[in-house]
């Protein structure tokens, strides 16, 4: 007799969902290190800016400091919405990961349940063949010595 777990499509549905979860989480992932990218982009030209404007801070003009200023004014705000969309990714990703853990429980504890079931089964099955190897030396007893089981 063949091992059968009349939950596996259930088991096979959830390892669906893991994977579907698996490929949600990699996706918000992959959105927070982009987002995260274009933040460290955004942080090193202001950072480059302000050392340039230090540095070269005399030789501007009155126009060139007023657009530097502008610009780095504007850097800042952009830093301030790539952090937020950072932030926002990383909530995402953390909300994708912990729906990817549960579908991950859901399917252990099937697969727990398939395993535990089957070594049940192994267990009656050798318990048959013990029962099936008893009975069939007991006949081989009772064709080898017929009358010894008999009371006298």
């Amino acid at each position: 007799m063949k091992f059968r777990f009349r939950l596996d499509p259930v088991l096979e549905h959830r390892a669906r969902i893991e994977q579907e979860r698996a490929g949600e989480h990699a996706r918000a992932l992959a959105d927070q290190l982009a987002a995260q990218r274009m933040f460290d982009g955004i942080a090193t030209k202001r950072d480059e800016l302000r050392a340039r404007l230090v540095r070269e801070h005399a030789q501007f003009d009155a126009e060139a400091l007023r657009s530097t200023y502008l610009h780095l004014d504007y850097l800042d705000r952009a830093l301030v919405a790539a952090r937020q969309r950072v932030d926002a990714c990383i909530a995402q990703t953390e909300r994708a990961r912990q729906k990817l853990v549960d579908a991950a429980k859901e399917r252990k504890v099937l697969e727990t349940l398939k395993e535990r079931r089957h070594e049940a089964f192994r267990h009656e099955a050798a318990l048959a063949d013990q029962r099936e190897l008893d009975d069939q030396n007991a006949r081989a007893f009772e064709r080898a010595h017929p009358f010894e089981g008999l009371p006298s």
